[in-house]
C-alpha cells in the first residue's frame, strides 16, 4: 500500500464529505461556481488541483473557508511530494 492509497484527495473529500451527503450533483456545485462541471470532475478525479480561485468559490458553495480548501490542497501535495524525483539538496543553513 502506498502513501497515496491512505490519503484521501481534496476531490475525494469533497465528493464523500459535501457532495454526497448534501445531495449536490457536480453539475449543480459547477453551476453554483460558475465554472465548466469538467473542472470539478477533474478536481474529484484528482485530474486538477484546488485553486485560490476554486478554493474561494468552492468555500462561498459549500459555506466553508477559502483556507480549507487551500490547506487540504498544500497538505495532500506535501505529503505526496516525491523526494527520489529530485536532486539531493545541499543545507544553506549550519545548525
Amino acid at each position: 500500500m502506498t502513501i497515496t492509497e491512505i490519503i484521501s484527495t481534496p476531490g475525494e473529500i469533497l465528493k464523500e464529505e459535501f457532495l454526497a451527503p448534501l445531495g449536490i450533483s457536480q453539475y449543480r456545485l459547477a453551476q453554483a461556481v460558475g465554472k465548466p462541471q469538467s473542472a470539478i470532475s477533474d478536481i474529484i478525479h484528482n485530474r486538477r488541483t484546488i485553486t485560490p480561485e476554486m478554493a474561494r468559490l468552492l468555500g462561498e458553495a459549500l459555506g466553508t473557508s477559502t483556507e480549507f480548501w487551500l490547506t487540504l490542497q498544500a497538505s495532500y501535495q506535501a505529503k505526496t511530494i516525491d523526494s527520489d524525483d529530485r536532486p539531493p539538496i545541499a543545507s544553506l543553513i549550519q545548525n
